[in-house]
């Protein structure tokens, strides 16, 4: 399993791209309208091309990050083998996921799962 990116939540996609870009963040893909998870999203890659960074901003009541605050969010993980991962998530008993797999447009229309770890942290899993 490796990072594939961190996700941070942001009011303005537009204003935040700026700001990223100029701490030389370079935007690697257009903004995304998600209609499943009511979000808009990007992805922005750091100079080196060592780190991913997710802005997403919601786009009303019906938003996944409705009500949350600006900042950091998840941790995103790519997994390379997923078979029985989520039967294998419970049995490590480090948290609980708590979505059904849900289409991400963003990332290729690829299934995702958020889950919770003991410690409050979100982490995403792509699947």
């Amino acid at each position: 399993m490796r990072i594939h990116h961190i996700g941070v939540i942001v009011k303005d996609i537009e204003k935040n791209i700026l700001i990223y870009k100029k701490l030389g963040y370079k935007q690697i893909s257009e903004v995304v309208v998600d209609e499943i998870q009511n979000n808009k999203v990007v992805f922005l890659e750091s100079m080196d091309t060592t780190q991913v960074i997710e802005l997403v901003a919601a786009m009303g009541e019906k938003s996944s990050v409705y009500g949350f605050k600006e900042g950091y969010h998840h941790i995103c993980y790519e997994l390379e083998y997923e078979e029985n991962f989520l039967e294998q998530f419970k049995t490590l008993r480090i948290g609980k996921i708590f979505t059904k797999p849900i289409n991400a447009v963003a990332i290729d229309n690829k299934d995702v799962v958020f889950a919770c770890l003991n410690n409050g942290m979100f982490v995403e899993f792509i699947l």
